[in-house]
Order: C-alpha cells, then sequence, then structure tokens
C-alpha cells in the first residue's frame, strides 16, 4: 500500500449537502446508521471521485433533490474533494473535482497540487488511474462481474489475443481459438489458488464442509470476437451438480466475494481501495464473523470502507474509524418552481466523544441485543422501520399479540433478506414462517409477483398486499391508504397549521369517495386537495420521502393516545386485516 486517503469532502451529492470524514490510523473504515441517511452515497462518491468521467456522473441521480428539482435549469454543481498522501514521503496530494451539468450538457473539472505544486487534469487522471483500483460492492448485489472481469481482463486477455478491428470474422475467430487455448492453463491456475483461499475462509466454518467446494472458471460455449470475452466468460461454484453460481445461497456467495478480494489484493501492484454496503447481507452469523475478521486483515493492505447494520462489524471498544451516519429533515421550497415545499434530507456525521458515540450507536441500533437478526417461529417481514411502528402501533391499539417483526430496507431487498434468513434458519429443528407484506404500488407488485411462487428449503414464505382502511384491493394501495384517514389528515393538519397552510376543507376531503379520486392513492389525494386551498403559497409534496416519514411519526403518535372504538365501527376492515396477518399460518 502506497497511498492512503487521510481526507475526503463532499458537497452536494444526493443526500449530502456538506461532509468531511478524516479516516482514522488504521484502514478498516466502519459507517453505521439507519436507513436512508446517505451511508451509501458516501460511498458512490468516493466510486465517482477515483473514476471522473462524465459517463460516470448522472445529474439526474447524483445532483440533490432540492438542488436538481429546486433550482429548474439554474446549473448546479457536486464537488468532491480528497486529500491523499503517500505513506513513504508524507507527501499529500490534495485534488478537487467539480461535476456540472447546464442545459444538459455535463463537465468536469479537475484541480490538484503535489505539495505546493499544481496539478493538470491530465496528470491528475494518470495519478488515480496508474495507482488506485476503486471497487463499490453494493448491499443488494451479490453478483460479481465487476472483480471477474478485471481478473480477465488482466490476466486473460493479453495472453495473445491482438485488438485488431475491421478484420474478417473468420480471421478473428482463428486467433480466438489460439487464445482459449493458452488460456486454459493460465486458468487453471487462477482456479487452483481462488479455491484454496475459499477453503482456506470455510474450514472455522461448522456448517459448511469445505471440501464440498471448488471454485471453477468455465469459458462459454459459442466463441465470439474479444471484446466480448470478458463479458461472456462464466464464473461458477462448482459442486456434485455443477450448478450456476447464481443457484448457490446468498451467504456461499458473499465469502466467494471474499476469494475475489484476496485474490485482486495479491495480484495487483495498484492500491485498491474496497468499498463494502452492507457486507453482512444476508450472511449466518458465523459467515458474519469470518468475514470481519479477513476483512481486518486484509485492510493490512488496503484501504477497505464499509457500510453496516451488524454490530458484529463494530468494534465497540475502539471506535476511533467508525463514523455514525444520521440524517435531519429540512422544510424547503423550490426556488424556480414556484409554489412546492418539500423535505430536504441531510446527511450529518454524530460528533460526541467515544462514550457517546458508543452510547448512540447501541441505542439507535441495537448493538448487544442484536434483536433485529432475531427470528422466530413466526415473523412479517416489512420494507421499513416506519412500516413496523405503524403496525405495532395498531396492534397495541387493538391488543393484538405483536408477532416478531423483519425490515428488509426496502422491497427491492425482500429476494436477498428472504434468501439470508432461509441460510440463517438451515440448523434449526423447526421451519420458521415469514408472511412478506407488500404495498400495491408497481414495485411491490414486481416482487410480489417475482416471490409469491417460490419455495425455501429451511422457511416458509407466504405474501401478502397491504389493503385500504375500507378493505379496497385495487392496484396503487400503499401503507398510507391503510390508515384511518381521520388519523392521517390530523397528522397532515398539524404540518399545515405549522406551516401557516390553510386547512383541507373537509368537503374536500369528501372528494376521496368520488369516482374521479377513489382509486387515487392518499398521498396523491392530499398533495392535490392541499394545493387547491393554498394557492397563493408553495405547493408540498405528500409523496417526498421526508414527508411519509413525518406523517408516519405523528400518526404513531396518535395511535398510542387515541381510542380507536369509534374508526373500528366505521373502518373494521384494519382491524380484520391486523387480526389476519397476525395469524396467518395460525
Amino acid at each position: 500500500m502506497k497511498y492512503k486517503i487521510v481526507e475526503f469532502n463532499i458537497t452536494n451529492y444526493r443526500s449530502i449537502s456538506i461532509l468531511k470524514v478524516t479516516p482514522g490510523s488504521n484502514n478498516f473504515m466502519t459507517i453505521c446508521g439507519s436507513n436512508n441517511v446517505g451511508k451509501t452515497n458516501f460511498l458512490r462518491a468516493l466510486r465517482l471521485f477515483f473514476n471522473p468521467e462524465v459517463e460516470n456522473f448522472d445529474a439526474e441521480s447524483d445532483i440533490p433533490y432540492h438542488i436538481s428539482e429546486g433550482s429548474r435549469g439554474q446549473g448546479y454543481a457536486i464537488t468532491l474533494k480528497g486529500r491523499i498522501r503517500e505513506l513513504e514521503s508524507g507527501q499529500e496530494y490534495i485534488i478537487t473535482q467539480s461535476f456540472t451539468e447546464k442545459l444538459g450538457v455535463k463537465e468536469i473539472s479537475l484541480k490538484g497540487k503535489k505539495g505546493t505544486e499544481n496539478l493538470t487534469e491530465k496528470e491528475i487522471r494518470t495519478f488515480l488511474q496508474k495507482n488506485f483500483k476503486f471497487f463499490l460492492v453494493e448491499a443488494s448485489n451479490v453478483n460479481i462481474p465487476k472483480l471477474v472481469s478485471e481478473i480477465v481482463n488482466e490476466e486473460i486477455l493479453p495472453l495473445g489475443l491482438d485488438q485488431r478491428r475491421g478484420r474478417d470474422q473468420k480471421d478473428s475467430l482463428e486467433k480466438l481459438n489460439e487464445f482459449i487455448s493458452q488460456s486454459k492453463i493460465a486458468v487453471e491456475k487462477i482456479e487452483l489458488q481462488l479455491t484454496k483461499i475459499f477453503k482456506g475462509l470455510l474450514q472455522n466454518v461448522d456448517s459448511i464442509d469445505s471440501n464440498d467446494w471448488k471454485l471453477k472458471i468455465k469459458f462459454p460455449e459459442y466463441l465470439y470476437l474479444r471484446e466480448a470475452i470478458s463479458n461472456m466468460i462464466e464464473f461458477t461454484l462448482f459442486d456434485t451438480n455443477e450448478r450456476k453460481l447464481e443457484t448457490k445461497g446468498s451467504g456461499i456467495q458473499r465469502t466467494i466475494l471474499l476469494s475475489l478480494i484476496q485474490y485482486v489484493n495479491s495480484k495487483t501492484r495498484k492500491d485498491v481501495i474496497w468499498a463494502i454496503d452492507e457486507p453482512e447481507a444476508f450472511l449466518q452469523a458465523g459467515l458474519q464473523k469470518s468475514l470481519y475478521s479477513n476483512l481486518l486483515e486484509q485492510s493490512e493492505k488496503n484501504q477497505i470502507i464499509i457500510t453496516t447494520h451488524s454490530h458484529f462489524f463494530i468494534n465497540v471498544d475502539d471506535l476511533s474509524n467508525t463514523f455514525l451516519f444520521e440524517g435531519t429533515k429540512e422544510l424547503k421550497e423550490y426556488s424556480r418552481k414556484a409554489g412546492f415545499l418539500f423535505y430536504k434530507l441531510n446527511t450529518n456525521i454524530f460528533v460526541g466523544s467515544a462514550f457517546e458515540k458508543a452510547q448512540k450507536i447501541k441505542e439507535n441500533f441495537g448493538i448487544g441485543r442484536n434483536d433485529s437478526w432475531e427470528i422466530m417461529p413466526f415473523n412479517i417481514l416489512v420494507e421499513g422501520q416506519e412500516d413496523k411502528d405503524l403496525l405495532i402501533s395498531l396492534m397495541k391499539a387493538f391488543q393484538i399479540p405483536i408477532p416478531n417483526i423483519l425490515i428488509a430496507g426496502g422491497v427491492n431487498k425482500y429476494p436477498g433478506y428472504l434468501q439470508f434468513v432461509n441460510d440463517y434458519c438451515s440448523e434449526l429443528e423447526y421451519k420458521p414462517k415469514v408472511l412478506a407484506l407488500f404495498d400495491k404500488d408497481p414495485a411491490g407488485r414486481s416482487e410480489y409477483n417475482s416471490l409469491r411462487s417460490k419455495t425455501y428449503r429451511n422457511i416458509e414464505v407466504k405474501c401478502e398486499y397491504i389493503i385500504r382502511y375500507d378493505g379496497g384491493t385495487h392496484n396503487d394501495i400503499e401503507l398510507e391508504d391503510f390508515i384511518y384517514p381521520e388519523l392521517l389528515f390530523k397528522a397532515v393538519g398539524k404540518l399545515l397549521r405549522k406551516e401557516k397552510f390553510n386547512q383541507i376543507k373537509a368537503a374536500d376531503r369528501r372528494k376521496r369517495t368520488f369516482p374521479a379520486y377513489d382509486r387515487k392513492p392518499v398521498l396523491d389525494f392530499i398533495t392535490e386537495m392541499c394545493r387547491a386551498n393554498n394557492e397563493d403559497k408553495a405547493e408540498i409534496n405528500f409523496n417526498n420521502l421526508g414527508m411519509k416519514l413525518f406523517l408516519s411519526k405523528t400518526v404513531c403518535n396518535e395511535i398510542d393516545k387515541t381510542d380507536l372504538k369509534e374508526l373500528n365501527t366505521l373502518y373494521p376492515n384494519v382491524k380484520v386485516f391486523l387480526k389476519q396477518i397476525a395469524t396467518t399460518f395460525g
């Protein structure tokens, strides 16, 4: 390891307005925090910094919502600034990058210094490309094509296949056959080394026999031109049935990822920076412990930055290189589109003593209790914390026994989370049951259709859509449509009074049952009615994530202090549905 990031600054990137991170003395950095506070965005900003190309900058996603939607054509900019130290000499490089888009044209400018010496853009790009490899492994992606591509491109393609263009395809295929013959010798060596590393990682895991597995790289049956090879080569975990990698459990795939990390680290001459989003995703406890230990060992040679929700990856005794990200909400008004309000989400780092940080982490993420990972005989799986809070509040109010409620962190994570639960339960003497609860919006319907007929070896899964408070089951029903309208409108009223807006009139609320509005999602309806009653004020978009979180918290507070007997008489389907999902397997 020749270089180290000693400071990284972000301005106006996704949920991050201003953020400065100064890594500690060791090379293993941990970022923790609740969902939607910007942990993954920090890793993505680092990826953009080490790959400052136009195609890697997506203004629609990367520019913060309050700027991209608020400024409406004024132009905007992301600034990333890194301080990188050469370890042997102590010489420091300070590189500042600016990413902008004006009238649809993307621009990137680079400025930098080596000590007091100014660097040109070409020198900056050469410095980053020549000395660093940056890999981002996101939590929802257990596939590893990028790492395989790196191995293929650097160790196989240079063996004899040239880069000629415009030649006859037959001539190219003859060269390709020669290339494959030479490559198979190199592949066998790669397979042996990777299998040795992989088996070593599994030796201390009681539930897995390392002798049952080996890694294998297979060439495609049909051969095309050179530029397609790295995408065609198939990486397979070989068992007695020789099934493909994607048929294996997510935990095994994550362990293969660690094998590739070790392999790439041992082969490259560049400094490799690994950014791993939730490395614990879908791993059983034994593999989480093993992975953490091995990542620490690998960090002796390379910088490793992870985000996590698992206590296995947080050393509470030494939090010097652990950063607790927090999110704050700020009500903002569009600057270009008159009459539109939304909540701006900001990412911040908790500041306090080591003791205060430890207490905050334990309080927020359950370190010590670890209750988020416990699997009970019956469980309900929901998207986020607000879903869990609402179900608990309602079940408490109706004295319905509260089941174990698991949080996946988004409906797109249901498949991976269920696979994790399945792997986790492999040694249990009983077969836990999981009810997966879905919104009936497009994303929810897609995942529902994908999972409703899927079976698992170690768990029993059923899928269920949320209903509307009046029993409606049509499309586009979301969690907010399940809430008693009186409580939801009361929460909306509190916000409107706070912002000195006119309330939604009773006559307008009754329009909810009109044919024109009956099947409209309730937050769309509320946004429209609020606009109609406040034409002289900025519009509030109640579908904004910050608004949803505010309404959820306010509604839960109202449920806790409200006698629901009258509401239950008006809308009996809410209680019936709660009893139904609580006894689905009963």
